[in-house]
């Protein structure tokens, strides 16, 4: 639980970190610590590849899935998204964030204001974010949408009154890198937010989903174990996952 003093002061002012943050219950991993790379997988067609012997990976939820299909049955992710150089939907949701990845390297944006080759692109206006999603395609990107928590290294949520509460995850953005966060217990999202903010000091942090999509899984070493609450033999219900590979440094 949040103290209201802490929470208080996480929402005005976030003390900028002085250091890669060492490991955490609630970070499950962080690009400073070794090699990291990210990896946006739409299912079921998308495998990770084979864990290297000194590999260590985390398979998350990624971002929404909705009630609608693809043409070939499977679930729809919500909202822009590219994979991997194709095109799966590009209709823009009502959500603000926007993460990129290039070979491994994710980057996350607002909507109004996506950095991309040099140019700014507002995904607002729907003949720009056609041509984002053709940049996207051609430069082999991947793109999908989420609601952004923080944005500027300032809180972008509003406490609400019965607000559901939940295991959060998020990917956010630090002056060290990437990382991958998961809330000690459950939280509204405006407290999870409050949380990331007064800890880790994120200039971004994307909300993946969660609730009745939790899925985690944790390999090292040639073996996996759960860290969510929604196991693997449920991939069909899930349009993608996000994976968070770490080499360790030695």
């Amino acid at each position: 639980m949040i103290r209201p003093a802490a929470l208080l002061a996480a929402t005005l002012w976030a003390a900028p970190a002085e250091a890669c943050p060492p490991p955490a219950p609630d970070l499950l991993a962080h690009s400073c610590w070794g090699k990291a790379t990210a990896d946006l997988m739409l299912l079921p067609q998308d495998h990770s590849p084979p864990l290297a012997a000194d590999a260590q990976r985390w398979t998350v939820t990624g971002v929404y899935t909705g009630r609608d299909r693809r043409p070939d049955g499977a679930p729809n992710p919500v909202g822009l998204f590219v994979d991997g150089g194709t095109a799966v939907n590009t209709t823009l949701a009502r959500m603000d964030g926007v993460l990129i990845l290039d070979q491994g390297r994710p980057s996350l944006h607002h909507r109004a204001r996506v950095q991309l080759g040099g140019r700014r692109y507002d995904l607002t206006d729907p003949a720009v974010r056609m041509a984002f999603a053709i940049r996207a395609a051609a430069d082999g990107l991947s793109v999908a949408q989420s609601h952004l928590i923080v944005v500027d290294g300032q809180l972008d949520t509003r406490p609400r009154q019965d607000a559901p509460r939940f295991v959060r995850r998020m990917l956010f953005e630090d002056a060290f890198g990437f990382g991958l966060w998961q809330s000690r217990g459950a939280l509204s999202l405006h407290d999870a937010g409050a949380a990331i903010l007064a800890e880790y000091a994120p200039r971004m942090a994307l909300n993946l989903d969660m609730g009745s999509y939790d899925f985690c899984e944790a390999e090292r070493a040639g073996a996996a174990r759960d860290c969510g609450g929604v196991p693997r033999r449920a991939r069909a219900d899930f349009s993608n996952w996000l994976a968070v590979t770490l080499v360790p440094a030695p």
